[in-house]
């Protein structure tokens, strides 16, 4: 049998008055990567139902072919309907990937820390990328930070204020890197919108949008598929 996978999106639409959720191919690369090594991929939500896509990322020139897999295929339809985060337990997978986009920085530090804390408790593989690492920042394990002395990525600073210039954000969304080092992660640094991710046991993550297959592959192999 398969290993069953859990990607986890936001339910976050909206960033001070801006049009956000998840980052598109924060989901499809991670789905289809997974699902053709024979794992057993589900979608949840931090609400459930629907979960919101950041238009952004299906634009022209961050549009991905997982992308455009995505909506060819009739899969972009699993985003209609999604389990909330309260019906899960780790018990259900085996790996846990926090999907990315900006509406990660409304629902994902307090709206993952429990499920994130019991699955990495249970030995679970926890993943997260871009953004999604947010949701690691308040996760404990022990009584200690999750992220206390272990090597993670994220959306880096100098990547984020590259976007808020593109994007015009005001104010500009938190600083992940900063949460991150501030949880006693030790930050790993990549090149900016460049595939950079890193395992440390059974926690991966990943840098940014270009890094989420990566990301992938460090969860297949910290599963043994």
């Amino acid at each position: 049998m398969g290993k069953k996978v859990v990607i986890l999106c936001t339910s976050a639409d909206d960033m001070s008055g801006h049009a956000t959720g998840v980052w598109s191919e924060e989901v499809t690369g991670p789905y289809y990567t997974f699902a053709e090594k024979g794992c057993e991929v589900t979608l949840a939500s931090i609400k459930g139902g629907k979960v919101p896509v950041d238009a952004f990322s299906l634009s022209e020139g961050f549009k991905t072919g997982n992308d455009e897999r995505w909506a060819g295929s009739g899969d972009i339809s699993k985003f209609e309907s999604t389990p909330a985060i309260a019906t899960l337990s780790p018990d259900s997978f085996d790996c846990l990937f926090l999907a990315g986009g900006h509406g990660t920085t409304i629902d994902f530090p307090d709206g993952c820390a429990d499920i994130v804390s019991k699955a990495a408790a249970a030995g679970k593989v926890v993943a997260a990328v871009c953004h999604g690492p947010f949701g690691l920042t308040k996760a404990t394990v022990g009584g200690e930070p999750l992220l206390k002395g272990k090597k993670c990525c994220g959306f880096s600073n100098a990547e984020e204020a590259a976007v808020v210039g593109m994007r015009s954000f005001d104010p500009a969304p938190p600083s992940l890197e900063d949460a991150l080092k501030a949880a006693g992660g030790e930050y790993v640094p990549g090149d900016m919108f460049a595939p950079n991710a890193t395992r440390d046991g059974n926690l991966v993550t990943g840098q940014n949008p270009a890094s989420s297959v990566k990301v992938a592959e460090l969860c297949l192999e910290a599963m043994g598929v």
